[in-house]
C-alpha cells in the first residue's frame, strides 16, 4: 500500500492559489468602496474591480478547474484507495505545474490592480 501523506503540499498550494485570488479581490473591493466614501470613485475603478472580479471567480477558477477535480478526487481517494490516491496526487502536482506560470500572471495583474486603485485614493 503507498503512503500517502494526510494533507500534502499541492493541495495546501492550490488551496493558497484559489484563497489568494480572492483575498486580493475582496481588498480591492475595500479599496473601490472607500474611494466611493471619500468621493472620489470614477469609471476606472469599476472597470478594474470588475476585472479582477472575473480573475477571482472565473479566469482563475477555469484555469484551475482540472487541478480542483484532482484535489477533490485525492480527498475522496485517500481514505479507501492509497495506491489511486498516490497516483491522483502525482497527476495534481503535475497539473499545478502546468497552470502555475499562468495563475501568478492572474494574481500579478490582481496586485496590479490593487497597486492601481491605491494610488487613486492618494490623488
Amino acid at each position: 500500500m503507498a503512503d500517502v501523506p494526510e494533507d500534502p503540499t499541492a493541495i495546501e498550494e492550490l488551496d493558497l492559489l484559489l484563497q489568494t485570488a480572492t483575498i486580493a479581490h475582496e481588498s480591492i473591493f475595500e479599496i473601490r468602496r472607500e474611494l466611493i466614501a471619500s468621493d472620489q470613485g470614477n469609471p476606472e475603478q469599476a472597470q478594474l474591480l470588475e476585472e479582477s472580479a472575473r480573475i477571482a471567480t472565473v479566469e482563475l477558477p477555469g484555469l484551475s478547474a482540472t487541478a480542483r477535480r484532482l484535489s477533490a478526487k485525492w480527498r475522496d481517494q485517500v481514505l479507501i484507495d492509497a495506491e489511486g490516491a498516490a497516483k491522483t496526487l502525482a497527476e495534481l502536482k503535475s497539473e499545478l505545474a502546468r497552470i502555475k506560470v499562468d495563475a501568478e500572471s492572474l494574481l500579478d495583474r490582481q496586485l496590479e490592480i490593487a497597486a492601481r486603485m491605491d494610488s487613486m485614493g492618494r490623488q
